[in-house]
């Protein structure tokens, strides 16, 4: 019969290994895409430093005012209203 702590530590191995493997197509994704913009960069395709769309929109642009005249910050993510001390949205837990 299999021990408890066993089993127990057999599972741990195996999220480990599996978040392992994740994490690893991820980190080679991520290089490979550094790969190809440095040499879309060398080969002039490419500006060094280009803004990207996702998170163009600062801050001050997701300001808005609410009829007690506070200021509120919109989440870009579902479009839910925030108090601007938040740093993550209180609807769906986003970053802001």
């Amino acid at each position: 019969m299999v021990a408890p702590g066993q089993l127990y530590a057999a599972i741990v191995i195996v999220l480990l290994l599996f978040a392992l493997g994740v994490g690893i197509r991820v980190l080679t994704r991520i290089f490979r895409d550094g790969l190809e913009r440095q040499r879309k960069r060398q080969a002039g395709e490419m500006e060094r430093y280009t803004e990207d769309e996702e998170y163009d929109r600062g801050p001050a642009a997701l300001l808005n005012e609410d009829a007690a005249g506070r200021t509120r910050l919109t989440c870009r993510h579902c479009g839910a209203e925030n108090d601007p001390a938040f740093r993550y949205c209180g609807h769906c837990a986003e970053p802001l």
